[in-house]
């Protein structure tokens, strides 16, 4: 079973200590970290999953090509989404009550967009979720956005910034390279300010477009990003054509590990699941606990186990 098989840290090693040490929560993040790994090896399902992803926006400013919304969109499929606050609100109260560690604010989106994304922020630390989180191509940022973030509590927050000027000019369209890096140079300014530690930043690229550069990249970011990484390529079509090859012995740990809730409420059945083919629940009439010990969860996980996971669509557009 292949675990964070396509995430690769070019940040040295001492950085990424220091980044792990920094996040705090040391005790708590290590047993995190157990259940992310050792428990989907033994097919141990938790009380409550360890980490959820919540989608609070669908609707996103960029039209990167590698992303399967992109696709999506020009093949007539809809969505747009902000989640609304009381489901929000449901869930992290449900959240708050339980074991789980960590949340991500972003899924298929840009969760800027949403225009409480501060407050969505500041209300899960308030719960006392310990992790909280969101993946954002930078864009959005600004000093206003920057400094309430900062005193909203985030803990970390991952920017998609793909390689240098051209290739991020190309694949981050209409985003700017010098605008967005200004964005991000800000907010660790902000955090500075106050004397704070977090929020942590990250910077991820796709491999392709700094292949060879790894080390210029790192250097690009020093001073800036508190850790830096790179995501491998992959097919991101909606298209069962493109995907030639299976690997039919492989198990995906994610039913042992997360779940993921879309604006609207709707659970897929993964984080790959872009077009929500294999719905599982909605977090609107159901509760988080339920959904993720229901019947639906269950046949999930035993497909998997047995090797029959290629009967579900969503794992035949899914490139592991």
């Amino acid at each position: 079973m292949k675990i964070n098989h396509n995430f690769f840290s070019i940040s040295n090693k001492i950085d990424v200590v220091k980044y792990f040490c920094r996040q705090g929560n040391i005790l708590p993040h290590l047993m995190d970290r157990i259940r992310w790994h050792v428990y989907p090896r033994f097919y141990v399902v938790s009380k409550f999953p360890t980490h959820i992803d919540i989608e609070v926006s669908s609707a996103c400013n960029l039209r990167c090509p590698m992303c399967k919304s992109t696709e999506m969109r020009k093949t007539g499929i809809k969505f747009g989404k902000n989640m609304e606050w009381d489901l929000y609100r449901k869930i992290i109260d449900e959240c708050s009550k339980s074991s789980l560690y960590s949340i991500k604010l972003s899924w298929r989106g840009e969760p800027l967009i949403h225009p409480k994304i501060v407050d969505m922020v500041r209300y899960a630390k308030d719960k006392k979720i310990k992790d909280v989180a969101f993946l954002t191509n930078g864009s959005m940022l600004d000093r206003y956005m920057n400094l309430e973030l900062v005193n909203a509590g985030l803990d970390w927050v991952g920017v998609s910034f793909d390689g240098f000027k051209e290739d991020y000019e190309r694949i981050r369209f209409p985003a700017k390279f010098e605008h967005t890096m200004d964005n991000v140079k800000d907010l660790r300014k902000c955090r500075e300010y106050f004397n704070l530690k977090k929020p942590q930043i990250r910077i991820q690229s796709i491999q392709s477009v700094i292949e060879g550069r790894e080390k210029e990249f790192l250097r690009l970011w020093e001073g800036i990003a508190d850790k830096v990484y790179f995501i491998r390529d992959e097919k991101r079509t909606i298209d069962e054509k493109d995907y030639a090859y299976h690997d039919t012995s492989l198990v995906c740990p994610n039913p042992w590990q997360r779940l993921v809730v879309a604006s609207d409420g709707t659970i897929p059945q993964c984080i790959t699941d872009y077009t929500c083919g294999g719905v599982l629940g909605n977090a609107n009439t159901q509760t988080i606990s339920e959904i993720w010990h229901s019947t639906y969860f269950n046949i999930l996980r035993r497909q998997m186990k047995e090797g029959d996971r290629l009967k579900r669509k969503p794992c035949r557009i899914c490139e592991k």
